[in-house]
């Protein structure tokens, strides 16, 4: 089973106790009323999912480059892998999709004048993503966020009821 390990930094008061040796250095010791701060590293373990909820190409629009980059993508919730291609042994890129917001929206559309695209957006950085073709954009918001999905199909399909009642 496939493990990711995250690092996190705990400030903890250095032991007061008199006479404690601080380091390597034996000839440097703490007084009882002289304390540090030190950082311990606490590991968390976490499981990734063996279930793939989708895998394939997507597009992604790139900080540093002209154009659109093609990377392979597979979902295993909660995380999202970016791969150069579907042999690629190293992940790229990592998202964690438990702590990003994924947009999806008509405005975005309009604004970037591009068909497909999604924005997945964490605390350190966006993602613009593209699909390769117009039937892959539900697959991939479902894969992504199943909630966002069923709410922008519902609310399509009102569209269409509306459109279909409405007299002409």
């Amino acid at each position: 089973m496939e493990s990711l390990m995250s690092l996190t930094h705990v400030e903890e008061a250095e032991f007061e106790h008199a006479g404690a040796i601080v380091g390597s250095n034996p000839s440097r010791r703490l007084s009882p009323s002289r304390t540090r701060a030190k950082y311990i590293a606490e590991i968390e373990e976490i499981r990734i999912n063996p279930i793939v909820s989708k895998k394939g190409f997507l597009n992604f629009l790139e900080e540093k480059s002209i154009g659109w980059s093609k990377r392979f993508v597979t979902v295993r919730r909660p995380f999202v892998f970016i791969y150069n291609n579907e042999r690629d042994p190293l992940e790229r890129g990592l998202i964690n999709l438990s702590s990003s917001q994924i947009v999806y929206n008509e405005e975005q559309i309009e604004m970037l004048q591009n068909q497909n695209t999604l924005s997945v957006t964490s605390k350190h950085r966006g993602f613009l993503m593209q699909t390769l073709t117009d039937k892959e954009i539900f697959e991939w918001l479902y894969a992504l966020n199943p909630l966002l999905a069923g709410e922008i199909r519902s609310k399509l399909a009102r569209r269409k009821q509306v459109v279909q009642s409405t007299p002409k």
